[in-house]
């Protein structure tokens, strides 16, 4: 049982690629015979992230716009940025469907979003490779499999949304409208959360500021 649980192959190539190739039947596989692992999207995370990075430092100048010896990059800004958006999708679709008759968990939503980035994530690879041996007149090789990794993560996270939750196809279009002003909401409250933390921070450094003057 345990070496099945930790079954490489099976796990992040053969079940990737059965949805990649049935994506309905591979999602219901996922909902209700668990074929997915619980590290499968944790690991792709990961790898989510260090795709951020190598995507900052080793992007051809073709597609980035401009050349450096030395690029230097956030490292932990870049994390943030690609995994921020993964978090906040997941909260906002979870507390939509929790009001609207989804049976999805918080745990398949996540899942269904890891394996949804697994063509995109292998797309966006092989255009970054490609964007180091292309010249401008051959932009479109790189862009097109960035393009293509894109609207395929697009593709499977909407039918996998569509499996685990058990909506149809209008009341699933209705569920990506308010899963996006749950994100826009939830990113205007924590901007007005940062902005007052900032300012009781500002006020209270101020007072400090006038202590020691007078002191």
């Amino acid at each position: 049982m345990k070496l099945k649980a930790f079954d490489l192959k099976e796990n992040f190539i053969t079940f990737p690629f059965y949805i990649i190739l049935n994506p309905f039947k591979g999602f219901n596989d996922l909902k209700y015979e668990k074929r997915g692992r619980t590290y499968f999207p944790i690991v792709m995370m990961i790898l989510l992230s260090l795709f951020a990075i190598c995507d900052e430092l080793y992007k051809g100048f073709v597609l980035s716009g401009y050349y450096t010896k030395d690029r230097y990059i956030n490292t932990p800004y870049t994390i943030l940025i690609s995994l921020g958006p993964v978090l906040l999708f997941v909260i906002a679709n979870w507390s939509i469907t929790a009001i609207t008759n989804g049976i999805g968990k918080l745990k398949e939503i996540f899942m269904v979003y890891a394996y949804a980035l697994y063509p995109k994530i292998l797309l966006s690879t092989i255009g970054l490779m490609i964007s180091n041996f292309i010249i401008v007149d051959e932009i479109a090789f790189s862009t097109f499999f960035y393009s293509f990794g894109t609207v395929a993560f697009a593709f499977y996270l909407f039918i996998g949304l569509i499996i685990i939750h058990e909506y149809s196809f209008t009341k699933a279009i209705a569920m990506i409208l308010l899963t996006v002003l749950s994100m826009t909401i939830i990113v205007f409250i924590l901007a007005l959360f940062m902005s007052l933390i900032n300012e009781v921070f500002m006020f209270f450094y101020t007072i400090y500021t006038e202590i020691r003057l007078k002191i």
